[in-house]
């Protein structure tokens, strides 16, 4: 029986190999879209896994509630982590990173800025997984001064030398040498935290004059802090023992508390604000995935279902000769999964040919090996055999049931009593490709308006220079007298960060501020050409001016308060309706820091336009000048970046050029949201192309049931056109009830994803959108049945009439 099975399986292909390669093309579509997905959520879920403690380390995130809102930080006081170590006995482990954006490193000729130093404390070597390739990691950090880098930075600076031994030396402000003590592997790509250089943590208390307020200051939150505590320790009281030892440092009124982000969770459940992933992502790209496997699996079926009329006598044969109805089931179910076989061997094959394009939409690093991890094939085995058995159910419970005499005697349903299920699947598969086409769109409109809404500054032609540290950051002027002299500048401005990522804040009262009342102003340091450079307008008051030496004053007390710009929701927050004059109190820890404000910005975007626009405000400094912006006028943009570095390399010939385009920097901010449509536009595209395979197929059968039929009406004068509208009329009105099913559904889900923007489009406005996602899928219904029907149509009668 089952050679006799396999044998009948081999004719079945061959006699319709157009069926054949219907079932299999579009079954191996939808696992190999199934399989990139699965791929592409895996390596989501390996995120700092490679670390061996990842579920034993915890990062310390202090939570404020402000009120109106709660805000998590990823930072934490100094000296936090290091008292939970001495006095909790839970705590096993900590260790602290400080990380600096200002870092030129440099040895012999070769200086280069560079993002990923970090001063850290001997504990990091211990808790992380970093291999040593060279050093111990019991010693490597543990005296002044020395430094562990990663084995590309080695190679970056040392070439072929052995680096252990040899010195670098670090400007981030203050100049200073280091002794490189070991080497490690360079990181993995899935990790959210990659430093490429530590520094001992000891070393700052030689470069600070202050270092014992630094390190004794429970105020401030400036570094990283991690803990590891025993395997299978009990978290669920670890939070309240965390702030018995925190609680005796706060200070009257402070109302922050420690939370924990555990490590491998970080990623993809992160604690504190601005997270690297989102499980909600995942979910959604999971889900569609599922849905694309499933018009395949409905495809599959529809077309089995179809063709089971032409083995209805086949199966008559065989119970007469003696086969039982379970023998059939297992034959049929068993042609089902050797397709189904075929189809996942092909999807594997598709799968690992487009990774390539996979890690271009996502920004990954898959390999090919990662398709054969061992939880990917059981995955992709289980989901093969799920798909044959299911698949072939319905066909196979349907031809069992036949009964013998009826069919061998030429009585009809054999194939009819499917028709309506056919209908049924058929509007399913459609309904889920309507679904994804106008999330595709959708998706593609509110990315449109995110990049088309004015910000509130300019971002185009600006050039961004990054001065890490040296004579640029501390004094511009040099500088920007010799920018200005070329007509080609049209301004130059300095500032501690850029308009697009102002992220660092602090909590505030006000005058006229309830007792206790506070709020939380964002704020960036900037010099007094800023606003202009970036065309950011005034609502009321003035600009920061040379004139009034007191906008840079200390803010010790009420007499000598700061001047200060806050921005329109800040002045909104506090209830002012005309502030400029008004006095703004700094709080921080007991001290207090006067401020004065002097003009009131217009409100600009400064983050994702998935967040409000939150209160803030701008002190003058001219002396943190991380970032220089540089304003273009007339002229050929590449020729005037020759200019800017040739002037800083003139001025600053021992610091690297290292330059940007400002408007490169919304590019990353929405990168994500742009992957994501891209993706829905991939998996809606192969959606629809099984739906059409599917519909083509069916066509076919419809139109060889109904030979004869058609036949007829053309030998009484019946048109091509009334044939092919007599064909395609059904197929229409199925496409029709599937948008109906897929509108609503598709509304809720862009109306919860929408919901995620502070800005964002008006769904309602946007229906114009879902009635062309379904003349889409009406027309490209009618482009795949129409084929079938004009060759229905335009068949010669009497080749099917003659034998009547």
């Amino acid at each position: 029986m089952p050679q006799n099975a396999f044998k009948t399986l081999r004719r079945n292909f061959s006699r319709h190999k157009g069926y054949s390669f219907l079932n299999v093309a579009g079954l191996s579509v939808g696992l190999a879209a199934f399989i990139l997905i699965l791929v592409f959520v895996q390596y989501e879920f390996r995120y700092e896994r490679h670390h061996v403690n990842a579920r034993r380390i915890y990062r310390l995130v202090i939570e404020q509630n402000l009120g109106d809102r709660v805000f998590r930080a990823s930072s934490s006081p100094v000296p936090l982590s290091e008292a939970l170590r001495r006095e909790l006995p839970e705590v096993e482990e900590f260790a602290r990173f400080f990380s600096t954006s200002r870092a030129v490193v440099a040895r012999d000729d070769r200086r280069f800025n560079e993002d990923g130093l970090c001063f850290a404390d001997p504990g990091a070597l211990r808790m992380f997984s970093y291999p040593m390739l060279e050093g111990n990691p019991e010693t490597a950090l543990a005296d002044n001064s020395s430094a562990v880098v990663t084995e590309s930075i080695a190679g970056k600076y040392f070439g072929a030398e052995d680096p252990v031994g040899r010195t670098l030396t670090v400007d981030v402000g203050a100049k200073f040498d280091v002794t490189v003590t070991g080497v490690i592997a360079d990181h993995p790509p899935t990790t959210d935290f990659a430093p490429q250089i530590l520094v001992s943590m000891g070393t700052i208390r030689a470069l600070m004059p202050d270092a014992d307020a630094f390190f004794n200051n429970w105020v401030s939150q400036q570094i990283r802090s991690y803990i590891m505590v025993p395997g299978n320790h009990d978290m669920s009281g670890m939070e309240e023992k965390i702030m018995t030892v925190f609680r005796p440092h706060m200070t009257e009124g402070d109302r922050r508390v420690v939370r924990l982000e555990q490590l491998a969770r970080a990623h993809l459940h992160p604690v504190a604000d601005g997270g690297a992933g989102d499980i909600r992502t995942l979910a959604i790209f999971l889900g569609c995935g599922i849905l694309v496997l499933l018009t395949a699996c409905i495809n599959f079926m529809n077309l089995a279902t179809a063709r089971s009329a032409a083995r209805a006598r086949e199966v008559g044969l065989r119970k007469v000769v003696g086969a039982v109805r379970s023998q059939l089931i297992r034959q049929f179910i068993g042609e089902s999964l050797i397709y189904a076989a075929l189809s996942l061997a092909l999807g594997l094959i598709a799968a690992a040919l487009s990774i390539p394009l996979l890690n271009r939409l996502t920004g990954q690093f898959v390999t090919a090996s990662d398709l054969a991890r061992p939880g990917v094939l059981a995955i992709l085995v289980g989901v093969a055999i799920l798909t044959g058995l299911v698949s072939g159910s319905y066909p196979a419970l349907f031809l069992s049931a036949l009964k013998p005499a009826r069919v061998l005697k030429g009585g009809s349903g054999a194939g009819g009593g499917g028709a309506t299920f056919r209908k049924v699947l058929v509007v399913a598969q459609f309904t889920i490709s309507v679904i994804l086409i106008i999330s595709t769109m959708i998706f593609g409109r509110q990315m449109r308006y995110v990049h088309d809404k004015p910000l509130g500054f300019d971002k185009d032609r600006l050039l961004v220079v990054r001065a890490r540290s040296g004579p640029a950051v501390r004094d511009l002027e040099p500088l920007k007298t010799a920018l200005l002299q070329d007509p080609r500048i049209a301004g130059v401005s300095g500032s501690e960060q850029l308009p697009s990522s102002i992220g660092m804040y602090n909590n505030v009262t006000w005058e006229g501020a309830a007792p206790g009342e506070q709020v939380e102003l964002m704020f960036n340091r900037v010099d007094h050409d800023f606003l202009d450079t970036y065309g950011i307008g005034l609502a009321a008051g003035r600009n920061f001016s040379r004139e009034f030496q007191a906008d840079g004053l200390s803010g010790d007390g009420p007499q000598s308060a700061r001047g200060v710009l806050l921005n329109e929701e800040a002045a909104r927050r506090m209830g002012w309706t005309d502030p400029v004059g008004r006095q703004v109190v700094q709080v921080y820890g007991d001290e207090r820091i006067y401020l004065r404000v002097v003009g009131v910005v217009k409100d600009f975007h400064f983050t994702s336009l998935r967040n409000a626009i939150r209160p803030m405000n701008f002190f003058l400094s001219t002396s943190v000048n991380r970032y220089v912006s540089v304003k273009l006028g007339a002229g050929n943009p590449r020729e005037t970046l020759g200019f800017i570095e040739s002037t800083w390399k003139r001025l600053y010939p021992d610091l690297p050029f290292e330059s940007f385009f400002f408007d490169s920097v919304f590019d990353r901010l929405y990168r994500s949201e742009e992957r994501q449509r891209r993706l829905f536009g991939i998996l809606s595209a192969l959606a629809v192309f099984i739906a059409c395979l599917g519909l083509f197929g069916l066509a076919a059968h419809a139109a060889e049931q109904r030979t004869k039929e058609i036949g007829i009406r053309r030998v009484l004068g019946a048109s091509t056109p009334a044939i092919v509208a007599l064909l395609s009329g059904e197929f229409t009105r199925w496409v029709l009830a599937a948008n109906l099913l897929a509108w609503p559904v598709a509304y809720l889900a862009m109306h919860r994803w929408l919901g995620g923007f502070a800005y964002r489009i008006d769904l309602p406005s946007q229906l114009g959108w879902f009635a062309l996602a379904a003349a889409l899928s009406v027309v490209i219904a009618w482009l795949t049945v129409g084929f079938q029907a004009l060759k229905a149509a335009s068949a010669d009668p009497v080749r099917s009439l003659h034998y009547e």
